[in-house]
């Protein structure tokens, strides 16, 4: 019996070694290149439930928050109110928080439609067909890495999700202020 729960146990801890390590691969991948976000010029965006049209904010410092057409993005919208208090303390700070919904084509009028509704006080892109994930293909399939601090350069600069974590929220706001 201890022999098996030993061999289960080691199994265990290889197996969340190996994710981390997976983790840190991809922040590595992540930060390999700037994110490209021409994709995001002229595409329809929302904010306080009006439509408009992006285009790249002045801010040196930007939080991306990247809903890709894997995840539900009508669930995601619904949740969105969790980042007010992160989007106040950064917007105070100079960094421009930028959510990217890039939903399959079948979500595209549920998130049009609860972007204008849910009036939700962020800017938030839609990207179609694809193109924020063909432009950056070094981004991680793990929507756990889809959080993101970019600097004026667009580079990677810290990986997670400042609403759910307030160390990473912390550690953000410390590399803006440095």
């Amino acid at each position: 019996m201890n022999i098996k729960f030993t061999v289960l146990l080691s199994v265990l801890v290889l197996i969340c070694s190996c994710e981390k390590k997976n983790f840190a691969d991809d922040i590595l991948k992540m930060q390999s290149r700037p994110i490209d976000l021409t994709t995001c010029e002229g595409a329809v965006c929302y904010e306080n439930g009006e439509k408009s049209t992006y285009t790249c904010a002045d801010s040196a410092y930007r939080l991306i928050i990247y809903v890709d057409s894997t995840s539900c993005s009508p669930c995601f919208i619904s949740h969105m109110y969790d980042y007010e208090e992160a989007v106040e303390k950064f917007d105070s700070a100079g960094i421009r928080t930028l959510f990217i919904f890039e939903p399959s084509l079948d979500k595209m009028e549920d998130v049009r439609f609860l972007l204008e509704q849910q009036a939700y006080p962020f800017l938030s892109v839609i990207v179609r067909n694809g193109r924020f994930s063909s432009a950056n293909p070094h981004l991680s399939s793990s929507s756990l890495l889809h959080s993101f601090l970019l600097d004026k350069e667009n580079k990677v600069i810290v990986v997670g999700n400042p609403a759910q974590n307030n160390k990473v929220k912390e550690l953000m706001l410390k590399t803006v202020i440095l």
